[in-house]
C-alpha cells in the first residue's frame, strides 16, 4: 500500500522536501551523501525524488496545525526529527549489513563504512541544528527522543545473543521506534503551545502507533507477499532477526522445539529448508494469530487516544484512517 500519496502524508510533503533540500544545500560530501541517503538525489548528484513516506515530520505539521498553532513554526522541528530518523538508518544499514535502502544502494556500499558513519553523525548534527529553529524545548524534546532510539537500537543488537520475552522487546520497541513517532507528536504540540499533560497524551499515542507499526513491519518480515514486498516469505528468519513473532514463539514452544530455534538463530547462516521448518513452527504454535491481535491491540488503543485528544473532527478521521493504514499495510 502507497501510503505516500494518502491524506494528512501529502499534503506536508512538498513542505517538508523543501525543508530538507535547503538545510542539506552544499557541496561537501557528507551534505552530497545525505541528499542521496534522503532521496534527493542519485549517487551521481542528479536530482531524484527517492523518498521516503515522511511520516514522522507530516505528524509534526498535522498535530501543530491541529493544535491551533502554525506548520511553519514547526517545521524546523520536522525536518530535525526527519533527518534524526535518516541518520540513524544509514548507521541502522552498518550494523545490519544491508546492501540496500528503498531500493537503492546503502550509503556504505558506495562510499564505505568509515565515510557512511561520517555521514550520519554529520546528519544527527545538522538535525539537532535545524530543529533549533523551532526552539528550546523542541531541542530538548529531539534529544530526549534520539537518545532513547539509540538505547532502542543497542537493545536490539542485544537480542542477537539471546531471547527475550514480548515485555523486553515491547520495551526495545518503544524506544528503538515508538521514541520517534511520540516525539513526533510532542513537537507538534510544543509547536503549537499546547499543555504539558497534553504533549504527554501526544507521547502516548505515538507510542501506541510504533508499536503497532513494528509489530506489523515484524508480520511482514515473516508471512509478507513476496510479490508485493520485493523479498521473499520468511525473510527476517533468514535474517536470523529476533522479532516479535520469534519472542512468541520461543516464549510458547517446549522442549525440542525450543532446541530447534536455539540452533537456527545461533548458526550462521539459515538454509531454505530450516526457515520452512521455523514458519511451520510457528504455525503449529499459533503464532501470527497473537502477533495480528497485538497489532490489533495498540492500533485501538492508539484510535481511543486519538479520540480523547483535542484534535478537529476532521483531524481525528483523518489520523484515525493513517493509523489504520499504517496497521494493515503491505509495506
Amino acid at each position: 500500500m502507497d501510503l505516500s500519496r494518502q491524506g494528512l502524508l501529502e499534503r506536508y510533503r512538498a513542505q517538508v522536501e523543501a525543508g530538507l533540500r535547503m538545510t542539506l544545500d552544499g557541496d561537501g560530501t557528507l551534505a552530497r551523501i545525505g541528499r542521496y541517503h534522503i532521496g534527493l538525489e542519485d549517487e551521481k548528484g542528479n536530482p531524484s525524488q527517492a523518498f521516503g513516506k515522511f511520516i514522522r515530520p507530516a505528524l509534526v505539521l498535522f498535530t501543530a496545525e491541529e493544535m491551533g498553532g502554525k506548520p511553519d513554526d514547526a517545521l524546523p522541528a520536522a525536518v530535525g526529527l526527519e533527518l534524526v530518523h535518516s541518520f540513524s538508518l544509514v548507521h541502522d544499514d552498518i550494523q545490519d549489513g544491508d546492501r540496500t535502502r528503498r531500493g537503492r544502494p546503502s550509503v556504505w556500499t558506495i562510499w564505505g563504512m568509515s565515510e557512511a558513519i561520517n555521514a550520519g553523525d554529520y546528519l544527527h548534527s545538522v538535525a539537532l541544528s535545524t530543529a533549533a529553529g523551532s526552539g528550546l524545548e523542541s531541542i530538548q524534546e529531539l534529544t530526549r527522543a534520539t537518545t532513547a532510539m539509540i538505547e532502542g537500537q543497542s537493545l536490539d543488537l542485544s537480542f542477537e545473543s539471546r531471547f527475550v520475552g514480548e515485555d523486553d522487546y515491547l520495551a526495545m520497541v518503544d524506544r528503538k521506534t515508538g521514541a520517534l513517532f511520540s516525539c513526533a507528536f510532542a513537537l507538534g504540540g510544543i509547536g503549537a503551545g499546547v499543555s504539558s499533560d497534553v504533549i504527554a497524551r501526544l507521547r502516548e499515542l505515538g507510542r501506541a502507533i510504533g508499536r503497532a507499526f513494528q509489530i506489523q513491519d515484524d508480520l511482514l518480515g515473516v508471512w509478507g507477499d513476496g510479490d508485493a514486498l520485493g523479498k521473499p516469505i520468511g525473510s527476517d528468519i533468514r535474517q536470523r532477526k529476533k522479532s516479535f513473532p520469534v519472542a512468541l514463539a520461543y516464549a510458547r514452544a517446549q522442549g525440542a522445539e525450543r532446541e530447534l530455534l536455539a540452533s537456527v538463530y545461533a548458526a550462521e547462516s539459515v538454509a531454505e529448508s530450516e526457515v520452512a521448518v521455523v514458519v511451520d513452527l510457528m504455525a503449529s504454535l499459533h503464532v501470527r494469530d497473537q502477533v495480528e491481535k497485538g497489532v490489533s491491540r495498540h492500533s485501538r488503543e492508539a484510535l481511543d487516544l486519538v479520540q480523547e485528544l483535542p484534535f478537529s473532527a476532521a483531524g481525528k478521521g483523518e489520523l484515525m484512517s493513517l493509523i489504520e493504514r499504517l496497521a494493515r499495510r503491505d509495506r
